[in-house]
């Protein structure tokens, strides 16, 4: 097999191996639980600094429902919105819930695009938090380093 082979077929077992079921980040009780798959996360381990999940949320900390988020409802939505749109596929929903506050949401991110040759990606968050709901809709681009920054 010629090294493209060997590459394609690197190539798709890395993807499948992305493709198992439902990941859960938090659970314990107090926790915020993260739900859906993923594939190359950039941030590799199960949290985020609270200024990239501030920074990621900047729209939805607007809204009424997002500024009544805690820090764990923040961080919990954040990681919705990198897996969203980390997702190879349109339309998946990435939820999750804080327990302990009651706060939920999901993301589903659309479409890939490129704008001057940079990945970018449109998206809606749903979030439910002290009895009211909002949606929020933005976009992001990824850079170089693999992480998404909002587009403002």
């Amino acid at each position: 097999m010629n090294r493209t082979g060997i590459a394609a077929v690197m190539l798709l077992a890395a993807a499948l191996a992305g493709c198992g079921g439902g990941t859960s980040v938090g659970g314990n009780e107090g926790e915020p639980v993260v739900v859906g798959g993923f594939l190359g996360n950039a941030f590799r381990d199960s949290s985020i600094r609270q200024s990239e999940a501030d920074s990621a949320l900047a729209d939805l900390l607007k809204t009424k429902p997002g500024s009544a988020l805690d820090a764990k409802d923040r961080q919990a939505a954040a990681m919705a919105l990198l897996r969203a749109l980390d997702q190879r596929t349109n339309g998946t929903s990435i939820e999750w819930q804080n327990r302990s506050s009651g706060s939920s949401g999901s993301v589903i991110a659309g479409p890939i695009y490129q704008v001057n040759n940079v990945i970018c990606r449109d998206y809606t968050h749903v979030l439910t938090s002290g009895g009211a709901r909002e949606q929020v809709r933005g976009s992001a681009c990824r850079e170089q380093d693999g992480t998404w920054r909002p587009i403002v």
